[in-house]
């Protein structure tokens, strides 16, 4: 990489950065210490004041630093990579990358209708699929926070007459509980024309699942209908429905006002329609019949919006950061692959916290680096597999881009110093 990315900016960091050190130097230099040099008997006649308002001082310049122009290069050069990319395996949708708390890049590629053409732009929503899960996790978790709700307490004591008093609130959120897939229930027990709603869904368990598929908190399943229920538990706790609750608690705080719940939102002129490749064009494909319940799936986000959504939710803004901590799996994550509404592993010992989503022709997915403080948003709409093989394709390529910038810049500090 070129030294040529080191902005005013960055030589004034340096600059700082050198100071500090000289000061402390200075100060440590000035006085005796004890044999084993130990500095906790060390005094100085440098204020501790001043030092921690420079150290301050080069905490805030470097906030300063804009990544997308210190990387311009690197990204204009990954750039033309990602399209080449994104041509060749015909993905169609957004492409949001994040480094740090600021967007370095943000791209769209195809069509939200790509039968008439009409383009993808940064407003354009998409259905999120199961990558809504953290949505209906949080929700779950700011009634936790407000003490309006115990993860530990049984899915009874807020849906009466849930049918299996043993399930926790927990079990749910972590995909512990061994219920059955309601879909399944759906086709086989539900005879109305209008899609069940989410206490519909509870009914359904209640009449027809005979019992559990294991014990509950003894493994984890992955069950979308765990979901469904935190939803119904959303609305039984906050006395207001689904979608109005996180309007009220999230959205409108945020600002985010290019995201919505529930299926009417797909007839909206900024959401991308669902369509399925078919020869050298496509086909619209039609909700299924399941999209009467959400907090599996339902949530509609453009990119930019599922991105400041996200820099709230890790930066706890509108969580607490213990809470927080929970949902990434900070307290588990060497166990189980599942925290709470994100999924987590680990790759060469490098955290990393996701979810992937794909619902009627939408495939989606958030990848969280904690340890590069990346991430990557792909949004889509057009039923293509390939969106795996493109997003992995661009953590691997912004992965080296950022070691190569953080090692140059280490090296250029250390060089000063």
């Amino acid at each position: 990489m070129s030294l040529g990315f080191l902005s005013s900016k960055k030589l004034f960091t340096v600059s700082l950065v050198v100071g500090f050190f000289v000061i402390i130097n200075y100060a440590f230099s000035s006085h005796p210490s004890s044999e084993n040099n130990s500095f906790t008997v060390m005094h100085t006649d440098v204020d501790s004041v001043a030092i921690a308002d420079i150290a301050k001082s080069v905490k805030v310049e470097k906030s300063k630093v804009s990544y997308k122009e210190e990387l311009a290069v690197d990204i204009a050069q990954v750039s033309e990579k990602l399209k080449t990319k994104a041509n060749r395996l015909r993905f169609n949708g957004s492409l949001l990358i994040a480094y740090k708390d600021q967007v370095i890049f943000d791209s769209s590629y195809g069509y939200k209708d790509p039968i008439n053409k009409t383009e993808i732009d940064s407003s354009t929503s998409f259905e999120l699929a199961s990558v809504s899960k953290q949505f209906t996790a949080a929700a779950i978790m700011k009634l936790y926070d407000d003490e309006l709700l115990d993860l530990n307490e049984s899915v009874t004591t807020y849906l009466s007459g849930f049918k299996f008093p043993e399930l926790t609130v927990k079990d749910l959120l972590k995909h512990r509980s061994g219920l059955w897939n309601y879909m399944y229930m759906t086709e086989a027990y539900w005879k109305k024309d209008k899609a069940p709603n989410n206490f519909d869904v509870v009914k359904l368990v209640n009449q027809h699942q005979t019992s559990l598929s294991f014990r509950p908190g003894s493994r984890f399943k992955y069950n979308n209908t765990n979901y469904v229920l935190l939803a119904a538990i959303v609305e039984s706790v906050s006395g207001t429905n689904f979608e109005d609750y996180l309007e009220e608690e999230f959205f409108k705080p945020l600002n985010i006002n290019e995201t919505y719940v529930g299926l009417e939102n797909r007839d909206l002129d900024n959401v991308a329609k669902a369509y399925q490749a078919y020869g050298r064009g496509y086909v619209k494909l039609a909700p299924s019949f399941h999209n009467g319940a959400v907090g599996d799936k339902g949530v509609y986000a453009s990119a930019d919006n599922l991105w400041r959504w996200f820099k709230a939710i890790k930066n706890a803004e509108i969580l607490k950061p213990e809470t927080v901590d929970l949902m990434f799996n900070s307290d588990e994550f060497d166990f189980y692959k599942y925290g709470i509404g994100y999924r987590t592993k680990k790759d060469q010992d490098k955290r990393i916290i996701y979810h992937n989503g794909i619902w009627d022709g939408y495939r989606n997915g958030l990848t969280f680096v904690p340890d590069e403080d990346l991430v990557v948003i792909t949004l889509s709409n057009t039923q293509n597999r390939n969106k795996r093989y493109f997003q992995s394709y661009v953590i691997d390529k912004l992965e080296d881009v950022i070691k190569n910038y953080e090692l140059t810049t280490e090296k250029l500090v250390e060089e000063k110093i």
